[in-house]
């Protein structure tokens, strides 16, 4: 702010006052309530490829590596998720809380790994009350592999082992059989060499092994075990792998949980790796007699399989293959390394079919890779792809032959973070969405590093749609103080409803049925109309913020899943006790639109384009949405506008909300592009004053505050009642209204720097005048000295430091010396108008004896020790009221400046009384003069130095009143100028227009030493003396400098 503004900013009236107080909602709520979605009871065996689920069992092979470190990666899709990880008959119980797109990584003891062909009991199990992903992770030396684990509401009872084939003679395949909470009889129907406790088990072997609950058993073979069945009466999970792998790079150990049968596909696209040098292989297993087409780029053949058979193909370097079979069949990629010097690691993979794929995914990236993520997508839809909330760019999409699909790679992470892709998926505790809004595709991650790779699918989110989360930076500090609060046993008001109002959103996203807007808008309001809310409460204000923010996005998600769940409903209206809220559904035209929506909200409207939302071109309807808020301007006007506790600027801090508060909201929720700016008309509270601003402002949320901004409004039309706002983007808004400011002006700050300038100047040049002209010493040059000097102190100190913010104590410092020598400069005004008055009262006595009085017994202790009192009261009551961001001088809160204000008005008040009654009793003197002394009045040089005696006693500082409505910028000149050039008029009236000054400047100049003689008489016409006698006390006293005007020289006697 310059300190043209800060000048004029001085005398602001306009104060608002902050009244702080806490919320909050809901008590009795725990925390751990799942949605309607997360209350479904578990089942197992249903055979629905899932990788989202509440419940999970795994193991830990036997590898060839001498140390291990094993763990789990639990990826939330809900908020305060809770997850419990432990293993069957060990000491091992861990208690996590994750929250939707948080990956939370579980380290297990080394001691779970398996070892031999054995049966175990170390089965890990995962529990979550609302579902999650899990990746599986056996990390060792150089060998890292993964697995992505299947719920156990995907498991089944008939599995074919795929064992990748190796030469090495320290290797051999594995696969365990883990079976959940119950008893279970399990039948291996062995292929290959089997070795099981001390016996070798050859094809067409059947092994019978009974398994109590969350027991295992290991197998490991003597050669390749692909083809091997395994069949069980209740549903198992099935881990295959190679215990050590050593074809291309060092001994690696894979893994990779297994399908069932009943889960595979018929059509399955194989995209190449980014970094592949050499052949991979892709196993294709058969349950039945089966005839699969295998499509290697342009050239295909044709295999027919019988039962139990496992094909081996080639995969090559950039071409990608496409597979089919007249039933289902499994198809597991192998990845075989590379060698020296690019090397990579092996590993097993599941290749999702066609079938399975979705239109959501999670994927995490690993720590230490450069990650890749492969995509199989619709010719048509790739386009359409984003990459958390970004379009997905950058990437070259090939065609695979016979199919109407094409295959691309997404860099992820670098090998070198140095060189950083655009939009980088930093490895982090935070999993991320990659989605199409209407086509499904596939997703597969992998990456690869230094002797390492890995390769799992991404994982489907078919249960859980994006629209009903919040999953916006702003909310996720808060999500995770609450969760810290949660997992310590801790109650907290504002997590209950944070809680309880995302079990309300999921709940509702979870159902099948339309939702109607009376059903998601009943238990909202209760949050808005609740006593603590509106009385405060104990939360502080920061999580007051927090929870409006999140309220606010809560309701625009729920009214836009409400309609894009009624698509019959093309409107939806519904009006409650704390909102009113219309929908409106629309199917995209297949040309130009240039039809405009309105929406209405009871008294406020809003006018979207049809072309302004950019959409997908396939994307079936979009959501327009628009809520009003009855009683929301309420908490945030008390709880933030009235404290001043907001990050706005200063000129929305004196402002007053005038509005209800309302939200529009596009498509389902997430960022939208506007082509075309928003209208929304809103209707004052109160009606406007002609000298009121209306201000288009949004609510922001930044760092856990919560401040209305201005950036993106503007208003089109304004009246008394109601006003227009035109905005380039959809958020919450509401109308701020108050008193006009001066705006910074570079002219007005060019006119401050100058004006104070030549003060500076005149007022050093009248001080040195003062102090070195003896001949003119008296009380009223003694008031005119303490005048200058204090204005001289403050104008230099304004000049220079003003605007010096950037050490907090230091600008209170400057504040406080600012407040202290402005009172002083309007206390010696006082003094010098008082001194004024009584003199003039005093016309026919020369009482020098009072005049003495009132320089030892009054002057000086009154004229610094006043303004030094209040401003050391001021500062005992409020400490913090010095300094702001903006510029050194008093704070707006609490009224903080009425500290300087009030006694500056009283001062004006009081010198304009003394300056008009010293006018008219020197109107009746003069008027009474005879004609020999007629020559005194002047006319207009006596009108001149009147004036100029307001500017001196700071009358004109009133000026600072009258800058509102359309004359504001006049007076911000007026004010300006004036009042910056008080120094000037002083050495103007004081020593300029002052005949004795000027005689001494007279002598000074031509070089004269004599001094000016200590009493000085006037030799006037004999008819005149009396008269002159009677005027000396004013002519020399009065501080007018009326001594010399055009009358008589005076002589030396």
């Amino acid at each position: 702010m310059s300190p043209c503004v800060v000048y004029c900013h001085i005398l602001d009236f306009k104060q608002v006052l902050f009244i702080f107080s806490q919320v909050f909602f809901l008590l009795g709520l725990f925390w751990f309530l799942p949605p309607a979605s997360a209350q479904r009871t578990n089942t197992t065996g249903t055979c629905q490829t899932e990788t989202l689920g509440r419940e999970f069992i795994t193991s830990y092979m036997d590898d060839c590596g001498n140390s291990s470190q094993f763990e789990v990666q639990i990826t939330g899709y809900f908020a305060f998720t809770s997850v419990s990880v432990s293993i069957s008959n060990y000491q091992f119980d861990k208690k996590i809380m994750v929250n939707w797109g948080e990956m939370v990584r579980v380290s297990l003891p080394e001691s779970v790994g398996i070892k031999g062909t054995t049966n175990f009991s170390n089965v890990v199990l995962v529990k979550a009350d609302k579902d999650i992903s899990v990746v599986s992770v056996s990390n060792k030396h150089v060998s890292p592999e993964t697995t992505v684990l299947y719920p156990v509401s995907s498991l089944g009872n008939e599995h074919y082992i795929v064992t990748p084939s190796t030469e090495s003679l320290d290797s051999y395949p594995e696969f365990s059989v883990m079976t959940y909470q119950e008893p279970n009889s399990v039948e291996v129907h062995v292929k290959g060499k089997l070795h099981y406790l001390i016996q070798d088990n050859s094809t067409g072997s059947r092994l019978t092994i009974k398994l109590h609950a969350f027991q295992g058993i290991q197998f490991q073979g003597i050669g390749d075990l692909s083809g091997t069945r395994i069949v069980s009466e209740k549903p198992v999970a099935i881990l295959v792998g190679q215990r050590c792998f050593c074809n291309n790079t060092k001994c690696n150990h894979v893994f990779e949980q297994l399908l069932p049968v009943c889960s595979w596909g018929t059509k399955y696209i194989v995209p190449p790796l980014p970094w592949q040098k050499v052949d991979e292989i892709v196993y294709i297993t058969a349950s039945r007699n089966t005839t699969v087409l295998y499509q290697l780029g342009e050239q295909a053949e044709t295999v027919t399989l019988a039962g139990g058979s496992v094909l081996q193909r080639p995969v090559k370097p950039w071409i990608p293959v496409y597979i089919s079979a007249n039933v289902g069949i499994q198809v597991v990629f192998y990845s075989v390394g590379a060698p020296l010097p690019n090397s990579s690691h092996a590993f097993l993979m599941n290749v999702p079919d066609v079938a399975s794929y979705c239109q959501m995914y999670s994927i995490n990236a690993q720590e230490g890779f450069e990650n890749f993520a492969l995509m199989v997508a619709n010719t048509a839809e790739t386009g359409a792809i984003i990459l958390d909330n970004q379009p997905v760019r950058d990437v070259v999409w090939n065609r695979v032959p016979g199919t109407e699909f094409v295959w691309g790679m997404r860099t992820l992470v670098p090998a070198n973070r140095s060189h950083a892709v655009e939009h980088p998926l930093v490895p982090a505790n935070r999993s991320h969405a990659v989605e199409h809004p209407s086509s499904p595709f596939a997703l597969l991650s992998v990456g690869t590093a230094a002797m390492d790779s890995y390769g799992i699918p991404g994982s489907c989110r078919k249960n859980v749609t994006f629209k009903c989360q919040t999953e916006t930076p702003q909310i996720q500090k808060q999500l995770e103080m609450c969760k810290d609060v949660f997992l310590k046993g801790n109650n907290s008001e504002f997590c209950s409803f944070v809680n309880l109002t995302i079990v309300n959103l999921e709940t509702m996203c979870a159902q099948d049925r339309a939702v109607s807007l009376e059903d998601f808008a009943g238990p909202f309001g209760p949050f808005l109309n609740s006593s603590t809310l509106s009385a405060g409460g104990n939360e502080n204000k920061r999580e007051v913020a927090s929870a409006v923010t999140f309220l606010l996005q809560s309701v625009e998600l729920a009214a836009l899943t409400a309609a894009l769940k009624s698509p019959e409903m093309k409107t939806q209206n519904v009006t409650t006790e704390s909102m009113a809220i219309e929908t409106l559904l629309v199917v995209p035209a297949a040309g130009p639109c240039d039809e405009v929506f309105r929406l209405r909200a009871l008294n406020e409207t809003m006018d979207i384009h049809c072309d302004t939302v950019t959409k997908a071109a396939t994307e079936d309807s979009w959501a327009v949405a628009f809520i009003s808020y009855f009683t929301l301007d309420s908490i945030i006007d008390k709880r933030f506008l009235k404290e001043g506790d907001l990050m706005a600027d200063e000129k929305l801090r004196n402002c007053h909300l005038n509005s209800r508060v309302v939200s529009g909201a596009v498509g389902d929720g997430r960022l939208m592009n506007l082509s075309k700016p928003v209208n929304f008309t809103l209707r004052h509270r109160q009606a406007k004053k002609e000298e009121e601003e209306a201000l288009c402002v949004h609510w922001k949320f930044i760092a856990g505050r919560g401040f209305w901004a201005e950036d993106g409004c503007t208003v089109l039309h304004t009246n008394s009642t109601h006003t227009i706002c035109s905005c380039d983007h959809l958020s919450s808004f509401a109308l701020l209204m108050g008193h006009t400011e001066v705006e910074e002006s570079y002219p007005l700050t060019i006119v401050t720097y100058v004006g104070l300038t030549l003060s500076l100047l005149c007022l050093l040049l009248a001080i040195l005048t003062f102090l070195l002209c003896r001949s003119i010493r008296n009380i009223s040059t003694s008031i005119h000295l303490q005048l200058c000097l204090c204005l001289f102190l403050a104008n230099l100190l304004f000049l220079t430091a003003v605007t010096r913010t950037s050490i907090q104590v230091v600008c209170a410092v400057i504040a406080g010396f600012l407040h202290y020598l402005f009172l002083a400069c309007f206390t010696w005004m006082f003094l010098e108008g008082l001194h004024l008055f009584l003199t003039v009262r005093n016309l026919k006595v020369v009482n020098y004896t009072s005049t003495s009085w009132f320089k030892k017994r009054f002057m000086y202790p009154f004229g610094y020790g006043f303004p030094a009192l209040v401003v050391v009261i001021s500062a005992a009551l409020n400490p913090d009221g010095y300094g702001t961001s903006k510029h050194c001088w008093l704070s707006l809160d609490r009224g903080f400046r009425w500290s300087f204000l009030g006694p500056v008005c009283a001062i004006i008040l009081i010198n304009l009384t003394f300056f008009l009654v010293t006018l008219w009793i020197l109107r009746d003197k003069l008027s009474s003069l005879n004609e020999d002394v007629s020559t005194l009045k002047d006319t207009r040089l006596l009108t001149f130095k009147a004036i100029a005696q307001l500017f001196i006693l700071g009358c004109t500082w009133s000026l600072g009143l009258f800058q509102v409505s359309s004359a504001k910028m006049v007076m911000a000149y007026l004010f300006t100028i004036v009042n910056s050039l008080q120094g000037v008029f002083i050495f103007l009236v004081h020593c300029l227009l002052n005949r004795q000054v000027r005689e001494e400047y007279r002598r000074w100049i031509k070089g004269t030493r004599k001094s000016s003689p200590p009493t000085q008489t006037f030799s006037l016409s004999r008819s005149t003396v009396t008269t002159s006698t009677k005027m000396a006390p004013c002519i020399t006293g009065c501080g007018m400098g009326w001594e010399g005007a055009d009358g008589p020289s005076p002589t030396k006697s």
